[in-house]
């Protein structure tokens, strides 16, 4: 093992020895104040609708202030809408949708078109198939608020396409904070009964690990033979024997404990948090701040799944039986100092932790298993994942008049310059994500053609039992500054801004596969019975373990670095116009090594190092370039009855590049769909023009009403496709199309009705379209992105009794359909349905210190389903969700 580890040390060396580059963060770092407002009924007779909209006030003028197109949603948005994390709360804005729970697509755009920060830090994702962080991985509890950037700007990374999604958390308080919280909640797909999850199960024995060391990668018999009698050219029958026991200790090793037939009771969704902050003033000058919190909760779900081929619908078609459970913690300390209220410096630490274990059964047919014959395939999975994200921020904000810099010497132009603001951020980040076991064993059912009765199981002759073990572990180390100069020249006034961002990541991803190969005796029964310490006593009945992944290799490790500067200038004239302009340098660099553990002799590791000595070779990615954006404002109170109204004409230039995940030449699971996905080495980036037509309406009494027109022009988009596969699996990767664009009109509005009542909404109507070259294998040449739907549409009643007791708000979503994959070879492509959400969230404040929360979600209890042509390819059951919460505040 250790010859193993300073291998793969050395290796990733050198992949971040190939990285050379920087990470453009948004330098626009936030640290965020938090009230310690206790609310009273009877100081609450404006309703709940007036604690809305002073909560929503500093948050629309942060949105009237921005040069650039954005949107802001607050902690009391989020907490009124009964939105438990980030991606919940993001359903709700203009032009983005939800997709698999966690992923938010902006504009019709996928994942990979967004990105998100922490406090203006880039951070690394814990997930294993996603090169993002899953949004629903941030809970609430440690929002301040969220701000989505739809129109690019120079102070945010180059790698912009559909948005920016910042997530800002709570801030140290003004004062003493108590709060705790305690919820439960229930899934109708639940029914009381799931299948067992396994547990952690202890991870690659030891012994094996020692034994790939010993016998150089290879522990099949023949190979062991080899090492333990050397001397022996042709292994005696004593010898080869001793061999096979070896292999079949070394298969003992392995928890075996696999079964996950019987159902099993499912609890309630159990959650807690505790939150506890105040501020100390030092002396007249001087305060400290402390915001802790802690949160524990545990869910369960059912989440069956119906699947059929498309080309064979009644012959290849399967069920899947599933059953997860989350277990999360999520700890935050943040500490501040504060001098004069004109220089803080605070401190960020977040762990958030979330344990996901996932058990199926999936039983169904193909040409090799059908269904007249009573032939029935059926494989059980089940795996473990522990993620965990470490996040350690360092913030400071400063804000200096010139009479400060007196002891300096200033050229006499500067006199202009009225005060500096300077910001600056250092972010540690680590995200892992351990698999300490992950089985799959395939067998074979005989039922009755009529009954469907089971008449007999057995496990599957050859490689039918997998035991996979994988690790990854992201780092992202980055920093930056950024100053804003405020100028008054007398017929403008504005700022001046600049700043430097850098960031190195590093990825290593791990996986080992042992394979137990079964023989033709002794394979009779379930996996509990065949793979027995008493059945694999008998080294007669042709079993052995052997290591090797299915879908090759399955390893890699990669370096990354960015390094951005930028300089805007942001300049009112007449009261009435802004313009602001800006550009931006970022240089990248990305190294990826494909890495086979098990080749200890260290031929491919050789190969690929003399690929990189190749010209054109796909193991460095690395691009520089320059990113402008620049705006026109026309602003004025008072025009048409409004309090404020401006229109904004934005316009930018950034750059989409394909993630780890997708670059790298390997293939794995995507769980969500349980999908293989193979990367692609060979993709470009993707350049994209944008422009952008706001025009917005505030008016005194809260109402507001924003309407865009947006269009983005893609070179090279990246779109996720479909590749030969198994017969009765899907397989996809990624293609760069010729060109893209996409192009919408955004409509959002809040209008109170009276009574208590208001209405709220937004609805996005848009097309896209792409084209392939003629050489492409794929059957639509040219069609819509993947992932964008012609429409989205949010809209929310609301109700706040006059005596601020009583607050309720009902929340509809929809989407229209978008593509899933694009088809290739005459195949059309696959297309998910529209998924209309209804919501009930009602809030009852029985004190000034205790409320309590229900919650419905998904009301209309649809499911997720995928066609190609008319044929539903596949079906997902959500199920409707009800969760009740108590929480008391001092």
């Amino acid at each position: 093992m250790n010859n193993v580890m300073q291998g793969k040390k050395r290796e990733l060396s050198l992949a971040i020895a190939i990285a050379l580059t920087g990470v453009s963060l948004s330098a626009n770092v936030h640290a965020q104040q938090e009230g310690s407002a206790v609310a009273a009924p009877q100081i609450e007779e404006i309703m709940v609708m007036g604690r809305l909209r002073d909560a929503s006030r500093s948050i629309i003028m942060e949105r009237v202030e921005q040069p650039f197109a954005a949107e802001v949603i607050g902690i009391e948005q989020i907490s009124r809408a009964g939105d438990s994390d980030v991606a919940m709360a993001l359903r709700r804005v203009t032009g983005l949708s939800l997709v698999e729970g966690k992923y938010i697509y902006v504009r019709g755009l996928g994942e990979r078109y967004s990105s998100a920060t922490l406090n203006g830090a880039e951070i690394p994702s814990p997930e294993l198939s996603r090169n993002v962080i899953p949004l629903d991985y941030i809970p609430a509890s440690i929002l301040e608020s969220v701000k989505v950037h739809k129109a690019y700007s120079v102070d945010q990374p180059a790698a912009f396409g559909g948005g920016n999604v910042d997530i800002r958390t709570s801030g140290t308080p003004d004062g003493l904070v108590f709060d705790v919280s305690v919820g439960t909640g229930w899934n109708s797909e639940n029914s009381g009964k799931g299948l067992r999850n396994l547990g952690d199960q202890g991870g690659l024995p030891s012994g094996i690990l020692e034994a790939l060391n010993k016998y150089q990668g290879n522990i099949q018999p023949s190979n062991i033979a080899r090492f333990e009698f050397p001397g022996s050219r042709i292994p005696t029958p004593a010898q080869q024997l001793e061999a096979q026991r070896i292999n079949r200790d070394l298969m003992l090793s392995l928890n075996r404990d696999v079964d996950i037939k019987q159902p099993t009771s499912i609890s309630p969704d159990m959650s807690g948090s505790v939150t506890l902050g105040n501020a100390f003033d030092i002396n007249n000058d001087l305060s400290v701040g402390v915001l802790a919190n802690a949160a524990i909760g545990t869910s369960y779900s059912n989440s069956d799944q119906f699947e059929q081929d498309f080309n064979n619908p009644e012959e290849t078609f399967r069920e899947i039986q599933r059953t997860f459970t989350n277990e999360s913690v999520t700890g935050a300390l943040n500490l501040s100092l504060n001098y004069q209220d004109r220089h803080t410096i605070s401190t960020n630490t977040y762990l958030l932790q979330d344990d996901e274990d996932q058990a199926s059964i999936v039983e169904g047919y193909n040409p090799d298993f059908q269904q007249p014959s009573g032939r029935q395939r059926r494989t059980q999975v089940s795996n473990l994942e522990k993620r965990e994200l470490f996040v350690n921020q360092v913030i400071g904000e400063h804000s200096f008049t010139m009479s400060d810099l007196d002891f300096l010497t200033v050229p006499t132009f500067l006199d202009v310059i009225d005060d500096i603001d300077l910001r600056w951020f250092y972010s540690d980040a680590t995200a892992t994500s351990e698999v300490p076991n992950s089985s799959s064993v395939q067998s074979l059912n005989l039922r009755n053609p009529q009954t469907d009765e089971l008449i007999s199981t057995s496990v599957n002759l050859g490689s039918s039992a997998q035991f996979a073990f994988l690790d990854l572990e992201d780092d992202v180390e980055s920093w930056g500054y950024q100053f804003d100069a405020h100028f008054d020249l007398g017929f403008t006034r504005g700022t001046v801004s600049g700043g430097y961002t850098y960031s190195e990541k590093s990825r290593q991803y791990y996986g080992y596969t042992a394979n137990i190969v079964v023989g033709p005796t002794g394979r009779e029964g379930f996996p509990s019975d065949v793979f027995s310490d008493q059945s694999l006593a008998d080294l007669g009945n042709g079993f052995s373990l052997n290591m090797g992944s299915n879908f090759g290799t399955e390893s890699y490790i990669a370096g990354e670095t960015k390094m951005a500067s930028f300089g805007s200038v942001d300049a009112y004239f007449y009261d009435n116009w802004r313009v602001t302009a800006g550009l931006r340098w970022e240089d990248f660099t990305r190294g990826i090594l494909p890495l086979d553990l098990l080749d200890y002799s260290g031929t491919s590791l050789n190969a690929t190092i003399q690929d990189l000595e190749q010209p054109g070779t796909t193991a460095v990615l690395l691009g520089d370039d320059f990113y402008p954006a620049a705006a026109l404002t026309y602003m004025r109170d008072g025009l048409f009855g409004t309090d404020n109204f401006q229109v904004r004409l934005g316009y930018g230039k950034t750059v989409v590049r394909p993630d780890l995940r997708e670059y790298a030449d390997i293939q794995f699971l995507d769980p969500e769909l349980n999908n293989r996905v193979q990367g692609n080495p060979n993709l470009s980036f993707s350049e994209i023009d944008h422009i952008d037509l706001r025009s917005e309406a505030f008016f005194d009494n809260g109402d507001n009403l924003t309407v865009s027109l947006f269009y983005k022009d893609i070179s090279r988009p990246i779109e996720r496709v479909q590749r030969p596969g198994p017969q009765d699996a899907t397989l996809l990767s990624f293609e760069n199309a010729e060109a893209g664009e996409i192009y919408g009109i955004e409509f959002e509005g809040l209008k109170n009705i009276g009574r208590g009542f208001f209405v709220s909404g937004n609805l996005v109507l848009s097309d896209s379209e792409l084209t392939f070259d003629a050489s492409s294998s794929q059957t639509s040449l040219s069609r819509r992105l993947t992932g964008h739907s012609e429409y989205v549409v949010n809209a929310q009643l609301g109700f706040d009794s006059d005596n601020g007791q009583h607050s309720a708000s009902l929340l509809y979503n929809v989407f229209g359909d978008r593509i899933y994959f694009g088809g290739r070879n005459q195949t059309p492509d696959a297309f998910e349905d529209p998924f209309h959400s209804l919501d009930l969230t009602y809030t009852y404040y029985p004190t000034d210190r205790i409320s309590v929360r229900l919650r419905a979600q998904n009301l209309l209890d649809e499911n997720r389903e995928f066609y190609q042509n008319d044929v539903k390819i596949i079906d997902v059951a959500t199920g409707s969700r009800i969760r009740l919460d108590l929480q008391w505040k001092l």
